[in-house]
């Protein structure tokens, strides 16, 4: 086992602050829970898509990205258990073809398990189905030198404390999540203009029972037409749904390369 650290040059996702510091890479999860052990200042770091410095360790940081393995999956219930630095984009392009999809996904697929699982991610679907840690059921925490498995049963207050702690209770090493799944790999979308603000609110008010909504906001409209949007609304589509008899035949054919979406 060889924890060496290394110099880094490290930002977030908006690249700023930049740091150099040192960086360890460790090559499994009994390498990552070493690693967390070896002091204060500790902070795991997935694919620097946090805003900030939130993944940029005082003393030292902990890259997680080569803990990206699968480790089982039950197709009776939809769990999914994989270590924390496995890609949302990972499980789609492995999950989707088999009709299996991620409960919550926010607005990158290039985010870790365990960095979605520090900052609580929301989706698209947030109204009807919470944020992202409401479909995970455990996971190992490195703590000092610990590894503790934690649940909404089993270790509950630091595992409340994980979900949205922005990695400050320890390395998430695995985790088990639950899937949705879907009738095929296509995204059934409607577009509508929302001339304001209040009119966009509205929209969604009335928009409730579909399962995705989002609103792109003209932010520099003003009088009248401040707040003026586009608001989009997703459903997975169904089976007859889809538009030519090659799909319907193969709803999921082309499910690896990424979510497609019909009028």
């Amino acid at each position: 086992m060889s924890l060496a650290a290394h110099p880094a040059r490290l930002a977030g996702w908006g690249r700023y602050p930049v740091i150099e510091g040192p960086l360890i890479s460790p090559a499994d999860t009994a390498e990552a829970a070493a690693a967390a052990g070896m002091g204060s200042g500790l902070i795991a770091r997935g694919n620097a898509r946090s805003y900030g410095d939130a993944s940029l360790g005082r003393d030292c940081t902990i890259g997680a990205r080569r803990l990206d393995r699968f480790i089982a999956f039950d197709p009776a219930t939809g769990t999914l258990v994989c270590e924390g630095g496995v890609l949302l984009s990972e499980i789609i392009d492995v999950m989707l073809p088999r009709g299996w999809f991620a409960a919550v996904t926010p607005g990158t697929r290039f985010v870790t398990v365990g960095g979605m699982i520090a900052a609580d991610i929301h989706g698209k679907n947030h109204h009807g189905h919470g944020s992202f840690t409401d479909h995970v059921e455990w996971l190992d925490l490195a703590i000092g030198d610990a590894v503790i498995r934690c649940s909404r049963g089993e270790n509950a207050e630091l595992f409340a404390a994980t979900c949205g702690g922005m990695g400050l209770t320890g390395v998430i090493l695995r985790a088990a999540m639950r899937l949705l799944a879907v009738p095929s790999a296509l995204i059934r979308q409607r577009g509508i203009r929302a001339p304001s603000l209040d009119a966009a609110i509205e929209l969604f008010e009335s928009s409730l029972g579909w399962t995705y909504s989002v609103a792109w906001i003209d932010c520099l409209a003003r009088g009248a037409s401040l707040g003026r949007s586009v608001v989009l609304l997703g459903e997975h589509a169904e089976v007859d749904e889809l538009p030519d008899p090659a799909l319907r035949a193969a709803p999921f054919a082309r499910a690896a390369d990424k979510v497609k979406r019909i009028p």
